[in-house]
């Protein structure tokens, strides 16, 4: 079983060349003004407003960027529908104020900030969509998008998801090149996902689609909360912010405090550099993606420097990770910098704090990096 995502996907049309509309599901209007055609470089697709006082936009990194051929964001285009043709008649600049793509992690996201408008006509306001963190299994869902087969004209399909897992809805509703970035939605029209792929399997040498995917909205706010924390809220209006924020009432906000994040030229260990002559170690990759979304900062030190620094400890998860040790079937968060972790005691409590899709973010810990965490009192159980 493979996905597949719409990389390198050549705009054929301009976004003032666009064709009639096509038959639509019924969507509001208001939801429907938030999903926005895209267009950088040589590549479409779709995008969804989350912020209409800064004007952000939420779309996939392999729209805004040449994933495949590296390089840097292309200068984009956005454009608004106006009536119930669906048609986008109102465009606006676009640039790309954060961006992260990595295989690895299935991190494919890109937040725009809008700019000038292209025309005279402005709109008074940005329409934008609230976010909700906690899809189920069987929920009805709405893919609101621009693929190209429809020559620019926003589409709506509509099914059900099917299962969730590592950050990604797996749905019937159907995707294509164009959609990507589109806005998957439940019935309340609360954006739970960004469409980025197709799920295929091949049977004698021919490929068969059996599914499609959209990003989970969590593993989105997760990656920009790596930003600092609660960054994500500067982003996003939640539907239920007391729900989404129930877990945290648990944390103790704090960072690293790193004055510099250091490797050796010849090393990828990554370490953390402190103020007071101290250094810590990520032991993996996985810990540092937990806070760092990726690793741009990350400068290349002479070993007499990383020397002149004491090696303390080993770095722990981000508090708010859900971690698993290897050879322990219990779930924890993670509470503090420091490595307290404390016991989710129920899958009905992880369920409650984090969705339906909670198994899909808990991360593995080695048993010979458990001695770095402190083991807690349990999560109370309402």
């Amino acid at each position: 079983m493979q996905s597949q995502r719409f990389f390198g996907f050549l705009a054929v049309f301009s976004l003032f060349s666009l064709l009639p509309s096509t038959a639509l599901a019924d969507v509001p209007f208001s939801t429907s003004q938030a999903v926005v055609i895209v267009q950088c470089g040589n590549r479409q697709g779709s995008g969804v407003v989350i912020n209409p006082e800064q004007g952000y936009v939420l779309t996939n990194a392999h729209v805004v960027e040449d994933v495949e051929h590296g390089g840097s964001p292309d200068p984009c285009e956005i454009g608004f529908i106006l009536d119930d043709s669906r048609y986008p008649k109102l465009f606006y600049t676009a640039t790309t104020d954060k961006v992260v793509f990595d295989e690895s992690t299935a991190a494919d996201f890109a937040i725009l900030k809008i700019g000038q408008p292209e025309q005279r006509r402005t709109l008074s306001s940005f329409p934008y969509l609230k976010t909700d963190e906690f899809s189920k299994v069987g929920d009805p869902l709405s893919v609101i998008s621009y693929p190209a087969t429809a020559q620019g004209v926003q589409v709506v399909t509509t099914g059900t998801i099917q299962y969730l897992s590592h950050g990604i809805l797996h749905t019937d509703t159907k995707i294509s090149p164009g959609s990507s970035g589109g806005a998957g939605v439940n019935t309340e029209n609360n954006l739970i996902g960004i469409a980025v792929g197709i799920e295929f399997e091949v049977v004698n040498g021919a490929e068969h689609v059996i599914g499609y995917e959209l990003v989970d909205i969590r593993a989105v706010l997760d990656w920009l909360n790596t930003f600092g924390i609660n960054v994500a809220d500067l982003y996003v209006t939640h539907a239920d912010p007391d729900r989404y924020h129930q877990p945290q009432a648990f944390i103790t906000p704090e960072n690293l405090s790193c004055s510099l994040l250091a490797k050796l030229a010849d090393q990828t260990t990554v370490y953390c550099l402190k103020s007071n002559g101290s250094r810590a170690v990520f032991p993996n990759d996985t810990t540092y993606h937990s806070w760092f979304g990726d690793f741009s900062a990350v400068e290349t030190v002479s070993p007499q420097t990383l020397a002149s620094y004491t090696l303390t400890a080993n770095v722990t998860m981000k508090p708010g990770t859900l971690i698993k040790i290897e050879s322990d079937p219990k779930v924890y968060e993670v509470t503090d910098a420091l490595g307290t972790i404390r016991w989710i005691q129920t899958e009905t409590q992880a369920r409650e704090l984090f969705g339906d899709g909670w198994a899909g973010f808990v991360k593995d810990v080695p048993v010979s990096f458990f001695q770095n965490y402190t083991v807690g009192g349990p999560l109370p159980t309402n």
